[in-house]
């Protein structure tokens, strides 16, 4: 029997009148969605960092999430765009900390943080800026 997945939502943002960007957690593996128009509706795909840091769709082959994850996280934030869930409190710095520089590059961009990529900006400055 397959188990439940645990999902936060922690930031869940418009950006036109049938789009949306969002990002959390699945089973603490971060993630960005963001939706495209599928026969009229908008559906969420999840977006991961690629070996470069940026953005992208993948493949089911090169994601870290199965199919399973990737369903369970479209349901989830479906729910969250009717307004029948609600979003999650922002993560903690120490639930921040267990992501890769990547991960935490990639939320910083999809949040409109200035700066993630610049010299001399650690795993622990990006931690911070995402916690406050």
């Amino acid at each position: 029997m397959a188990s439940a997945k645990a999902i936060k939502v922690f930031l869940f943002t418009p950006t036109g009148e049938d789009s949306f960007t969002a990002s959390g957690s699945c089973d603490n593996k971060t993630f960005v969605a963001k939706t495209i128009l599928w026969q009229g509706d908008p559906i969420f795909k999840v977006q991961e960092a690629d070996s470069e840091g940026e953005v992208k769709y993948r493949k089911m082959s090169d994601s870290n999430f199965n199919r399973g994850e990737r369903i369970a996280i479209a349901r989830h934030l479906k729910k969250v765009r009717l307004g029948e869930l609600e979003l999650d409190e922002k993560p903690t710095a120490a639930e921040l900390a267990t992501q890769s520089l990547k991960e935490l590059r990639a939320q910083c961009k999809d949040r409109g943080l200035a700066g993630y990529f610049a010299k001399g900006v650690t795993k622990a400055d990006l931690v911070a800026r995402l916690a406050s």
